[in-house]
């Protein structure tokens, strides 16, 4: 099931706004001509306003609110089209779009539209496909389009290697982008930021990414940051990389799949993780339903900086060959206000435990862990924890590997270390923390959807399993971020769902 966020309030906003001034382009690089009207799919443009070489009528054109640039479907722009240097916003009513009409494409059926830098530095000073160049541009989605070959020789400037920088943008929206194979050669380190957000106030508000792919396999993978600054991450599958999602502000992190995170070319300068939430913060994050595993170093969530207040539920954390549970605070001398752990089930590496405290010096004015399986060799779920002024470390469930698969949890199942009968010690055993369960935090009622998968199409699928709604009143809760799925068991109202327009 395609998930239905943003993209279908997008869509409506978009075709029902009753903008009589919105103009729809079409831009086709095989048979455009920049000298065309650009506004049939008889007569497109070659290039995007603020792509290399859009010219004539192109170059006259100022993209307005509500305004849709239509790329055709398996159509390829070569390097000599990038970066695009983009300056023009919509509204918070009436964005601009940049993405695709399934109607209109090359070949025998519809595939992604294609930038692709050809395994070639593009030229200039913006080695990226699209760079938001202008101070403050607000309210652009970009949607459906594969960006590859990316490539650096050298250690470049910070932000000047990617493959989408925002700048000081906010509301901007990513939409079902496939990134994949970048590649590095001499000097050219663990230099690259897929997407770069905006690590100053106010971090690139408004701003996500949903239904995305960021994909090292058929590249370098010892090098890539999947998001950098960048908010709100969710339904999105990053492998094959150093570094997955590190995020400053505020934001929500949700139904990601993270894995195969790989030692850094340039270890250890470079600091490995799956999801980290990075000073300054000074907002609330909401970090759920991951499913992150096989990581060769580094911390598979670190999270914990001055005013930062973390709510963490339902994630899937194993297969922690080299890497590290949760950690916190970030960093030392931090001032958080709280983190909360709910629901969640970790295997980390023998003799490690669960939850970890990486410094001693700062403070941490609430930490609250509970409804957790744990499954390690230590003695407690926790490690030693001395900056906390309110501590609160209970109803959990730990068990030994070898206590933990004698019940059936394991990494075979279809849904690892899943409950598979109500003798399992994480079931009907937890505390009710149904009194959480609104406004942004709905979705503690509901344990995992497992995050999402990748189809043969290399479109982002969500959720991998259908959730199963947690008792309301004073039933108890299992012990785990799932709950047994039995006869009795409802499944959850259906989040996010998305209707395709076409």
């Amino acid at each position: 099931m395609r998930n239905l966020g943003f993209f279908a309030i997008f869509l409506g906003l978009f075709f029902f706004a009753g903008n009589a001034s919105a103009t729809t382009y079409y831009v086709d690089y095989a048979s455009g001509s920049d000298a065309n009207s650009g506004t049939s799919n008889t007569a497109p443009w070659m290039h995007v306003p603020g792509m290399q070489g859009c010219s004539a009528v192109c170059a006259a054109t100022a993209p307005k609110p509500a305004d849709s640039f239509i790329l055709k479907g398996g159509v390829t722009w070569p390097n000599a089209s990038f970066p695009i240097l983009w300056s023009w916003s919509g509204t918070s009513g009436n964005p601009i779009y940049i993405g695709v009409d399934k109607t209109w494409y090359a070949g025998s059926s519809w595939t992604r539209p294609i930038f692709d830098a050809q395994d070639t530095v593009i030229g200039g000073t913006w080695n990226m496909f699209l760079h938001f160049v202008t101070s403050g541009v607000t309210y652009v989605a970009v949607d459906n389009i594969e960006m590859k070959g990316i490539t650096w020789n050298s250690v470049p400037t910070y932000g000047h290697l990617a493959y989408i920088t925002t700048n000081t943008a906010s509301h901007i929206t990513l939409t079902n982008l496939y990134m994949h194979r970048w590649t590095h050669t001499g000097t050219g380190g663990d230099n690259l930021i897929v997407v770069l957000g905006d690590t100053n106030s106010p971090y690139a508000a408004g701003s996500v990414c949903d239904y995305c792919i960021i994909d090292g396999s058929d590249g370098s993978s010892d090098s890539g940051v999947a998001f950098y600054g960048f908010p709100s991450v969710t339904h999105s599958v990053i492998h094959d990389l150093p570094n997955g999602i590190l995020t400053c502000g505020h934001g929500e992190l949700g139904f990601n799949h993270i894995y195969n995170i790989k030692t850094s070319v340039d270890a250890p300068t470079v600091h490995e993780n799956a999801i980290e939430t990075l000073t300054p913060g000074a907002g609330i994050f909401y970090i759920h339903d991951n499913v992150i595993h096989d990581m060769a170093i580094g911390e598979s969530m670190m999270t914990g900086n001055t005013n930062e207040t973390d709510y963490i539920w339902n994630n899937i954390i194993y297969n922690l060959a080299g890497g590290n549970p949760f950690h916190f605070p970030q960093n030392t001398g931090q001032t958080v206000t709280a983190i909360h752990y709910w629901n969640n089930t970790i295997v980390p590496q023998s003799g490690q435990n669960c939850l970890i405290q990486a410094f001693a010096s700062g403070t941490v004015g609430t930490l609250d862990f509970q409804n957790n399986h744990c499954i390690t060799t230590t003695s407690a779920v926790n490690g030693a924890i001395s900056i906390v002024s309110t501590l609160n470390i209970n109803n959990n469930v730990l068990q030994t590997p070898t206590q933990a698969t004698t019940q059936g949890f394991t990494t075979s199942e279809t849904y690892v270390y899943s409950p598979s009968t109500t003798n399992s010690s994480t079931v009907a055993s937890g505390v009710n923390l149904s009194s959480n369960c609104s406004g942004a935090l709905a979705g503690l009622c509901r344990d995992t959807g497992y995050a999402c998968i990748v189809d043969a199409t290399k479109q982002v699928v969500c959720p991998a399993r259908t959730a199963v709604t947690r008792p309301s009143g004073s039933a108890a809760w299992d012990k785990s971020a799932y709950m047994l799925v039995s006869s009795a068991s409802q499944p959850a109202a259906p989040l996010n769902l998305t209707a395709i327009v076409q």
